[in-house]
């Protein structure tokens, strides 16, 4: 009976009990959805009791939308979008969302301008006279695009925006000059393109990438890695926000501390063949601190806590 009741005991422990979350990614032919399956797999190896259910979203937006109604525990989303909401600036001034947490940031999402290498392209100014496609207009990319033509001195209604449903094939046939996404890389898109096509990338850096970034929580220094793609040798200078896994304030430290661990233990056995892969924070401390956009929930903020005094942070 003694052994009994010690076994009951052993199997109460909170940190054993089964737990299932569930967090927003995107579409499952996106980064969010393969990175967040693969960091739930590697959880699952590290706590066999803990399960993630994945739920396919349109995206950030969507993510944070979802996350204030309490639909998902915890969602992938961009540092931008994040720092908006959590502030209630732009499409959130009605609807701030204070109590979002950051966990951690998963990886860099450089913004990437793609036009093809024997194009008469070579500079951001001529961007401002091209037929070019700078993703939908309530997408982040778009948001983002329009941040850079501001330090260049454009308004939206000064360019000529496209919305092409195959962009690989819109390029390769002049049907447009340039496009740009936030990505993680290798990303698929492009890869396409690649296969058509002879593709580049244009650079963003010097006074004009210093000036985008100056002050602002949510973007980066970056780059578009090099010989992820055919005919690019060298990396290109951009800038990038950062992929963010978020939650809210009221959710238990512990759950917040168990997922964070379990997730973040074993990521030197991340599937390279993931997309996005390229641009991952690999070591620990790129995760936290600066690059995180707003507040770190104590649960995440404690285990990298841990990690510091361990000297592995």
């Amino acid at each position: 009976m003694k052994k009994l009741a010690m076994l009951l005991a052993l199997l109460w422990q909170p940190g054993l009990m089964a737990e299932t979350v569930t967090i927003g990614t995107g579409g499952e032919l996106g980064i969010y959805h393969q990175i967040t399956r693969e960091y739930c797999r590697l959880a699952h190896e590290v706590d066999e009791q803990l399960e993630c259910k994945q739920q396919t979203t349109s995206g950030s937006i969507e993510n944070l939308q979802r996350v204030k109604r309490g639909e998902v525990s915890y969602a992938m989303v961009q540092s931008d979008w994040l720092y908006q909401a959590s502030k209630g600036l732009g499409p959130f001034a009605e609807q701030p969302q204070p109590e979002l947490r950051a966990l951690f940031a998963s990886h860099a999402e450089p913004f990437t301008i793609v036009i093809r290498a024997d194009g008469d392209i070579t500079s951001l100014e001529q961007l401002k006279l091209a037929p070019i496609d700078m993703g939908l207009k309530s997408s982040g990319t778009r948001q983002t695009a329009l941040a850079l033509f501001n330090i260049l001195g454009a308004k939206e209604q000064d360019l000529d925006l496209k919305n092409m449903a195959n962009l690989p094939d819109a390029l390769c046939s002049k049907q447009i000059d340039a496009f740009a996404l936030v990505m993680g890389h290798p990303n698929r898109i492009v890869l396409d393109t690649a296969k058509r096509c002879a593709a580049s990338f244009l650079p963003i850096e010097g006074a004009i990438r210093d000036q985008l970034i100056k002050g602002v929580k949510y973007y980066q220094r970056s780059q578009v890695p090099a010989r992820i793609y055919p005919g690019n040798p060298k990396a290109t200078p951009t800038f990038a926000i950062a992929a963010t896994l978020v939650t809210n304030a009221t959710m238990p430290e512990e759950s917040v501390y168990r997922l964070t661990k379990a997730m973040l233990a074993r990521q030197t056995q991340f599937n390279k063949q993931t997309y996005g892969y390229a641009n991952m924070f690999h070591r620990a401390r790129n995760k936290t601190g600066p690059v995180l956009s707003i507040e770190q929930h104590p649960g995440a903020a404690r285990y990298f806590e841990e990690l510091k005094a361990a000297g592995k942070l």
